[in-house]
């Protein structure tokens, strides 16, 4: 129990350690984003967009995963059929209302490859990196360390990666951005994006490992969040920021493919 504790208190004050030099060495913040008309509308739609994410994950933890568990036996199916499911909310919807609500292009929500910041997009690329090879190694990982097929995997960048950081980086902390400032966003976006998690943290940790488990991990995924969403602000592009996060979540699995 003391040995657990002390590799949680090791693992959240290296994750501090790297929010940190990134904040402070890697790279420069550019200049906040032109600021709403309308703060107020942008507030409340992002808090709005917030709820919908944290209800869908207690629908997907208690009751849509372990259906599709039951249901579809391959991985790489699983994972497909789930493409157009999560793409309702979590790339339509918030496309419509910020297309049509705000007038927004594919350069106000990150979708274009032109990076500010190279260092910034180093700094992801290895962080991403150190995180998936410590719980690879460590076998200490929020998500399942499980050998999945090149199917899954491929599906998962799009499924997890991409939709997470879309919605959270690319619509709820620009949408903050313009209304409140560029720090408050990311401070506010990261809270979000672990409050998103805790369902399932609690079924994956709590009765196995106990509360202390649940709530640093819940702040890990918080301090992940601020880090993707330094990442995002740096180089003013979702990409570097999804590939940190696919290999963040997904290398362990690559690596039990590969290596075993």
């Amino acid at each position: 129990m003391k040995s657990d504790l002390l590799w949680r208190v090791g693992l959240l004050a290296t994750a501090g350690l790297f929010l940190w030099i990134l904040h402070r060495y890697v790279g420069a913040y550019p200049p906040a984003l032109p600021r709403s008309k309308h703060p107020s509308a942008n507030v409340r739609m992002a808090l709005s967009l917030a709820g919908i994410a944290i209800s869908l994950s207690v629908l997907k933890v208690l009751w849509i995963s372990p259906w599709l568990v039951r249901a579809i036996s391959d991985p790489s199916l699983r994972e497909l059929v789930q493409v157009p499911l999560w793409s309702i909310p979590y790339l339509l919807l918030p496309v419509w209302l910020v297309t049509r609500k705000m007038k927004w292009g594919a350069a106000d929500i990150g979708l274009l490859f032109a990076n500010q910041s190279w260092d910034a997009t180093i700094f992801a690329i290895v962080f991403g990196l150190a995180s998936g090879c410590v719980a690879y190694f460590t076998g200490q990982s929020n998500i399942s360390i499980q050998m999945l097929p090149l199917g899954a995997l491929l599906v998962l960048f799009y499924n997890n990666a991409f939709l997470e950081e879309f919605y959270h980086r690319g619509v709820i902390q620009s949408l903050f951005e313009r209304a409140i400032g560029q720090r408050k966003a990311i401070l506010w976006g990261g809270i979000l994006f672990g409050l998103t998690h805790i369902t399932l943290d609690l079924s994956a940790l709590l009765e196995t490992e106990g509360f202390i488990a649940v709530f640093s991990a819940l702040v890990l995924q918080t301090m992940a969040g601020w880090i993707f969403g330094i990442i995002y602000v740096k180089t003013r592009s979702l990409w570097p920021g999804i590939v940190c996060h696919y290999l963040a979540n997904w290398l362990p699995s690559i690596l039990v493919a590969g290596l075993g």
